[in-house]
């Protein structure tokens, strides 16, 4: 269980079937569940499930979007898992460092999207393996985490990554 910002609590992530989420406020009323089916799996039939794979969907998916900070954490915490902790130097630095330059940047088109930080994955994460339930489940937790609106981005790092999950779990998945 984990606090948010807005000092709501955000529990009980499952990726089983779809995404459930239960939060709470900080009195702890509890404020409901929300569910999100995934829109990811397409975008992985066909393709190897693994971490870097997850993520190169999520640039298939929404990578005409700016790189925010929600990105950032759900990167770092795939880039961790699929090098065993060995990361730095890695896609979480560059797109730490396309969050900044996006900051100072005015127009949208100017800014870093995430198919341009998700172009250079397969040189800068040299190590990789199969998703994960508690991959999938980390991915989730660190894109709510750093969400200001409470919700992981539809086809983005966290859906993709738990997409990813569900292929590997049910290959029957894979004629979608």
């Amino acid at each position: 269980m984990r606090s948010s910002k807005d000092g709501a609590t955000i529990s009980n992530v499952s990726v089983e079937e779809h995404f459930s989420v239960s939060q709470s406020t900080s009195s702890g009323q509890f404020v409901g569940s929300t569910e999100q089916f995934s829109t990811a799996a397409e975008a992985l039939v066909g393709r190897s499930t693994t971490l870097t794979e997850a993520l190169k969907a999520a640039a298939i998916n929404v990578g005409h979007k700016p790189v925010e900070t929600t990105d950032v954490a759900a990167i770092k915490e795939v880039e961790t898992r699929a090098t065993g902790g060995e990361g730095g130097g890695g896609v979480t630095t560059v797109a730490k460092a396309a969050v900044a330059r996006n900051e100072r940047t005015e127009k949208k088109d100017e800014k870093t999207k995430l198919r341009d930080v998700m172009a250079e994955i397969d040189v800068k994460v040299t190590r990789d393996r199969a998703v994960t339930r508690e991959d999938a489940e980390a991915a989730v937790q660190a894109e709510l985490n750093h969400s200001p609106f409470k919700h992981i981005i539809p086809g983005g790092v966290a859906e993709s990554v738990s997409a990813a999950y569900k292929l590997n779990r049910s290959p029957s998945m894979s004629s979608l």
